[in-house]
């Protein structure tokens, strides 16, 4: 009868811990790999903001699944762990604008973009045609190796 108890408190126990640690995607995109290595199979693409559950850590990789389930690596310099507050309930505006979070993910603030934008030799639709740019991973591979950068 004690064992049956005892059973009973360890699986209540278990029930009310927490689910793993919430995380954030912090980078514009990167993708979730099937291996803890830049190199590896990318599983599917990850943007800014997605949230991630971590499930493991391994150095200075995290094992962890996307709100799909699909389940793989990221490393820790594109999350960060993901922090609750209240502020989502209160009243009035919140966080950034749109156009904020534009310049921000550019490098750049209302004033610096200001400063740039009166100043000659700057093409902001060239800044744009870099960020949208995207290299196959196999392509990536080949210019590593080839220039011995690994």
């Amino acid at each position: 009868m004690k064992k049956m108890a005892w059973l009973l408190v360890l699986l209540a126990a278990a029930a009310l811990l927490p689910a793993g640690k919430a995380l954030v995607v912090q980078v514009l995109r990167t993708n979730l790999l099937a291996q803890p290595d830049f190199l590896s199979a990318g599983l599917c693409s990850l943007q800014k903001g997605n949230r991630l559950e971590l499930l493991e850590t391994q150095g200075s990789w995290y094992r962890v699944r996307n709100a799909g389930g699909v389940k793989g690596f990221v490393h820790r310099s594109a999350v960060v762990e993901s922090k609750v507050t209240l502020s989502g309930i209160a009243p009035g505006p919140k966080g950034a604008s749109q156009d904020e979070l534009a310049l921000a993910a550019k490098g750049f603030d209302e004033g610096n973009e200001k400063k740039l934008r009166n100043s000659k030799g700057f093409n902001f639709a060239d800044l744009g045609w870099v960020m949208e740019q995207d290299v196959a991973l196999p392509a990536l591979s080949r210019f590593l190796r080839d220039g011995r950068l690994k």
